[in-house]
């Protein structure tokens, strides 16, 4: 693909770093304006879906002529926080140093947003007669329990698709298989009382925090029982959160710890709660606080074929075809439209949200060109 304009795609991404969207809170609005404007200066009209205060999705269609289901490109406009004092390169400046563009989202994943942006337009800019539609689904509060994407979903925008090309961070190499995320909220209850009258308590002393504490041992020991999936291994558990009490001298009446659990195909949400429940003990409940199934695409199928034969057209070599530990957009999109899902992106797999985060720029430029050989080859 030789239209792509690595000018426009240079300053798009920077322009898109430069914006703070942060998730929570998001404000991720201006980020799509300026997506929307770039797009209309190419004669391609989007759409603003607004999700809260100064949130929004910006969703675009290249129309083709029906005869084939429609092409998903899906990126997110939100990232992660940042502490600046940690950084050695300005966040928010989009510096360009030695090959690298510096911000925070240079990886996950607004470089790979621009490309996909500049993508398109070089799609639309080819003309070649496209059999289907060609849609750029970019979403704010992907990091929200991706909230953007099941916007979209409700709204019917993406229905009539027949493929979901998502382009988080993958070093080029080709993703089809992701890990579902499951939140789980344990709470223990606990007997409120004050320290100085609590000579006759004995063991965990009726404190939700000690109960917690033995509870959250089990899980440390806990090996959920699952199938052994081929390209992204067993679960794994977390505990992100810890919240109770009320202060140092008072017996604490309740305590929650926030669980995160990467799950994997055959092991679904209620096996899970199931397991947690059998450790639980009396004093604790386990509540569902969110459900991000794992997303598995077979290896021979042929839109994982389309994606490998335009890595290798562009980069000379075979890619590596595997799966990852991250969730995406996808894991709310690919069941709901029962599609295919690939992930190609140019960020560098584990930099996402990390410091003085970067994006190769010769790695960006080749997935503009990937992105836009994908589509001509789906959809031309």
């Amino acid at each position: 693909m030789n239209r792509i304009d690595n000018e426009l795609l240079l300053d798009l991404s920077r322009r898109l770093i430069q914006l703070v969207t942060f998730d929570p809170p998001g404000n991720e609005l201006p980020a799509a304006q300026l997506v929307a404007s770039v797009l209309a200066d190419f004669g391609i009209d989007s759409e603003l879906q607004s999700i809260g205060d100064n949130r929004a999705n910006v969703v675009a269609r290249i129309k083709g002529n029906g005869n084939r289901p429609a092409l998903i490109f899906s990126a997110h406009l939100d990232t992660i926080s940042v502490n600046e004092a940690d950084w050695s390169v300005p966040p928010f400046g989009a510096l360009v140093k030695d090959g690298r563009l510096y911000g925070r989202g240079a990886t996950d994943m607004k470089a790979a947003l621009a490309a996909m942006v500049v993508a398109g337009i070089a799609v639309k800019q080819s003309n070649e007669p496209l059999q289907g539609d060609l849609i750029l689904a970019f979403s704010a509060a992907e990091n929200s329990s991706c909230l953007g994407a099941r916007h979209m979903l409700d709204s019917g925008i993406l229905d009539g698709s027949g493929a979901l090309l998502v382009s988080e961070p993958t070093s080029l190499d080709v993703f089809i298989a992701e890990k579902g995320a499951l939140w789980l909220q344990a709470t223990a209850k606990g007997e409120y009382g004050h320290n100085a009258f609590s000579e006759n308590r004995t063991g965990d002393r009726g404190s939700a925090i000690l109960r917690m504490a033995e509870f959250l041992c089990r899980v440390r020991d806990l090996k959920v029982e699952s199938p052994v999936h081929p390209l992204l291994g067993s679960p794994t558990v977390n505990v992100g959160l810890i919240q109770g009490g009320i202060s140092w001298p008072l017996i604490a009446p309740q305590c929650t710890a926030s669980i995160d659990i990467r799950t994997v195909p055959g092991l679904t949400a209620d096996d899970v709660i199931a397991q947690f429940r059998t450790i639980a003990g009396p004093h604790v409940s386990i509540d569902l606080v969110d459900v991000k199934p794992p997303v598995d695409t077979p290896a021979e199928h042929p839109f994982v074929d389309l994606c490998v034969a335009s890595v290798v057209a562009e980069r000379g070599a075979q890619p590596l075809v595997t799966g990852v530990s991250y969730y995406s957009d996808a894991a709310v999109l690919a069941p709901a439209l029962n599609v295919p899902m690939v992930i190609i992106g140019p960020g560098e797999v584990g930099k996402s949200g990390s410091v003085d985060e970067y994006v190769e720029l010769d790695k960006l430029e080749a997935s503009a060109r990937i992105f836009a050989d994908i589509a001509l080859r789906y959809l031309a």
